[in-house]
């Protein structure tokens, strides 16, 4: 195909950006927020956002606007954020650093002169992460997808599960979650 002369062959690749922009402008902070909640690691977090942003650039626009980009995006960032938990070492390393640094993700209204309400909450904040390492990885993952604001569509499509069992998943891992928290804060 013979490119005209004079014609503007840029618009094409412009709208192509525009369109993944909306897209990555949309969707990277809930991608960004699952992977951080998962792995506890800010900067680990954003590196696999990136990629799986890098990942789905390179599919290109059609893929961009498909009515599966969003399932096929949770999925790939469940997928990234269990390999991510899979490694031992790295896992608890991990989660003492994020422990000890300030949470970028804290909410405005626990940020206080209180020292004592501070060193609370990061005992309790310990305590949570301390019981969802004790989760089988997929209990600790379907309630961090599921309190960091995803439809039970969007679970069920990201951890690859049936719709209609998420409710009944979650419910027994809330269960178990509770269970492993209690014994957590009964232990001295």
């Amino acid at each position: 195909m013979a490119l005209a002369v004079g014609a503007d062959h840029t618009k094409p690749l412009m709208a192509s950006a525009d369109l993944f922009e909306d897209f990555f402008r949309t969707h990277y902070g809930r991608v960004f927020g699952l992977l951080y909640r998962v792995t506890g690691d800010e900067r680990e977090a954003e590196d696999l956002s990136q990629e799986l942003f890098l990942q789905l650039a390179r599919r290109g626009p059609a893929d961009w606007s498909s009515p599966t980009v969003d399932g096929w995006l949770w999925k790939a960032a469940t997928h990234a954020a269990l390999n991510a938990l899979r490694g031992a070492r790295r896992r608890s390393a991990r989660e003492e650093r994020a422990f000890r640094q300030d949470l970028p993700l804290r909410l405005l209204s626990e940020r206080d002169d209180d020292p004592a309400g501070t060193l609370e909450r990061q005992e309790r904040r310990e305590t949570v992460w301390r019981a969802l390492r004790q989760l089988k990885p997929r209990e600790s993952l379907l309630l961090l997808a599921r309190h960091s604001g995803l439809s039970y569509a969007e679970v069920a499509q990201a951890l690859s599960i049936n719709p209609a069992s998420v409710g009944t998943l979650l419910a027994r891992a809330e269960r178990r979650f509770k269970d492993v928290y209690q014994d957590q804060e009964d232990q001295p």
